[in-house]
């Protein structure tokens, strides 16, 4: 099976594990600005999250592409800050919520959903970012320069079950 996995990164995360999904589905990782064509069998889109939404140049290349990619087998992944779902400031939150934004972006329902733990360069946010950033992670009880490993159990889940469907598809 081959497979594309597409990818935007500000700060490198999502970038991480594009390469790593790649490698693992023996495949190969492309930012949007490398894409030229499809190709493959599957391709797995990868992208971060920013103010609670999926990176908007992912959003805008799936939304320019999307005659291209009609009728093609596919897999979201986002990654983010927090992994479960939960409500913060009155508004449900969280992975689960972030990778769903996908879905009606295809003609077809995904190989599969994934959200993997990213990182932040709180560096490279403007104070209004660092300090929701902040506050989001006094909520959650952890400290914003904790997450910024890649998942590779997650990573090795996913890709066997693109494996797996797309060969049953």
């Amino acid at each position: 099976m081959q497979v594309q996995v597409i990818y935007v990164s500000r700060h490198g995360a999502s970038k991480r594990y594009a390469e790593a999904i790649a490698e693992a589905l023996d495949g190969e990782a492309q930012s949007v600005e490398q894409v030229e064509s499809f190709w493959g069998d599957a391709i797995v889109f990868v992208a971060g999250v920013y103010n609670h939404k999926l990176n908007p140049d992912m959003l805008e290349f799936i939304q320019t592409h999307r005659s291209d990619l009609y009728g093609r087998m596919w897999a979201g992944v986002a990654i983010s800050l927090i992994e479960d779902e939960r409500t913060w400031n009155g508004e449900k939150i969280g992975g689960p919520i972030y990778v769903r934004q996908y879905l009606g972006l295809f003609d077809r329902p995904p190989l599969a959903l994934a959200n993997f733990p990213g990182a932040v360069d709180l560096d490279q946010l403007t104070e209004e970012e660092k300090s929701n950033i902040q506050e989001l992670f006094q909520i959650i009880g952890e400290d914003p320069h904790s997450v910024d490993n890649v998942d590779t159990e997650k990573v090795w889940t996913l890709s066997n079950r693109i494996k797996e469907i797309a060969r049953q598809c």
